[in-house]
């Protein structure tokens, strides 16, 4: 079956106070990829994800999710940002949490009984239903992380957008929440901003770099031009559990 085009950015540009962050970038993202997005901190991965999801407008070009324009796609997309702020004094359980995904779907003041099974099964298919009237803040930083992207699944979203969602946890719950993601990846398109190479050979099927222009190749692994276009110095890249040193053109 031909793959379909989910994501098509075309021409496109964004500058912050007349600094450019993304230049005349252009790509597409088919469906049931699982796209790793690397590249150096402020190379704008997060500004490209915050114009997929339309929370910013682009200087010029054109953005189209599932043919739309991101104002009228965005109840087809999950989103799990970086550093998700939650109050330690605030007594919020995890099905409380999961249950805010629901909000923008949500036409009453009320939570309905359709909206807690949704929940629930969010939860299920992150495997953390046994905690759903746990604390938030008495889970581990894996679990916390699976309680967030359940929170992004609840509306069933054909398209998941995450922010560095390893950032602060260890290599083990690292490998496992790569894991869940590609179990998820069987039925949703998946975007990653990740600066943990061992994803490329493992988990993910597709990489692109972005440092201003996006340098897309739609296989798992880094090529020579986005090291070239991405890092200045040499980067270790683990690969089958093996260390590996790319370099640039200068010796080590």
């Amino acid at each position: 079956m031909q793959p379909h085009p989910i994501i098509q950015v075309s021409g496109l540009s964004f500058s912050y106070n007349g600094n450019a962050v993304l230049k005349n970038v252009s790509f597409t993202v088919h469906d049931h990829e699982f796209l790793a997005l690397i590249g150096p901190n402020g190379g704008g991965k997060t500004t490209l994800l915050k114009l997929l999801l339309g929370l910013l407008k682009p200087d010029s070009g054109d953005i189209r999710i599932f043919n739309e324009p991101p104002s009228r796609s965005a109840h087809r997309i999950g989103y799990v940002p970086q550093d998700v702020a939650i109050n330690k004094s605030f007594p919020i359980s995890v099905i409380d949490v999961v249950l805010m995904g629901r909000l923008r779907s949500h036409q009453g003041a009320r939570i309905l009984k359709q909206d807690r099974k949704a929940a629930q099964k969010a939860l299920e298919q992150v495997e953390m239903i046994d905690y759903q009237d746990r604390r938030i803040d008495d889970l581990s930083g894996g679990q916390k992380e699976r309680v967030f992207i359940a929170r992004a699944l609840a509306t069933d979203p054909d398209l998941l957008l995450l922010d560095e969602p390893i950032a602060n946890l260890d290599n083990a719950s690292r490998g496992d929440l790569y894991a869940l993601l590609k179990e998820i990846n069987k039925t949703k398109t998946i975007l990653v901003v990740s600066h943990d190479m061992m994803v490329l050979s493992t988990y993910v099927t597709a990489v692109a770099c972005v440092n201003k222009d996006v340098h897309y190749h739609d296989k798992a692994e880094i090529t020579e031009g986005m090291m070239e276009m991405g890092y200045p110095c040499p980067v270790e890249l683990i690969a089958h559990g093996i260390p590996h040193r790319i370099l640039k053109t200068h010796e080590d």
